[in-house]
């Protein structure tokens, strides 16, 4: 698990997301900010510093400052998560 220390900066949001099939969040990158994505139903294809990761419930995933990152629900289910941004500013 991850604690407030892992982060650097102070949280931003929480949102929960449900993404249907076939759906995207696309390949974007941030700058002065992290984000979590805990995958809570579903799995999906995550591509985070440029290698492609199954991800399924119960992963955790830190997308950290200036990197590059983008989830494919490439299933036939919905994928739900939830994903907490943390600023460096």
């Amino acid at each position: 698990m991850y604690r407030r220390a892992d982060f650097q900066g102070a949280w931003d949001f929480a949102l929960r997301v449900k993404m249907p099939p076939n759906s995207s969040m696309g390949l974007h990158e941030h700058g002065e900010d992290e984000e979590m994505y805990i995958i809570l139903n579903g799995e999906g294809l995550m591509t985070i510093g440029g290698e492609n990761k199954r991800v399924r419930k119960g992963d955790m995933i830190l997308n950290k400052p200036h990197g590059t990152h983008g989830l494919l629900n490439d299933s036939d289910q919905e994928l739900e998560l939830l994903i907490i941004q943390a600023s460096l500013k």
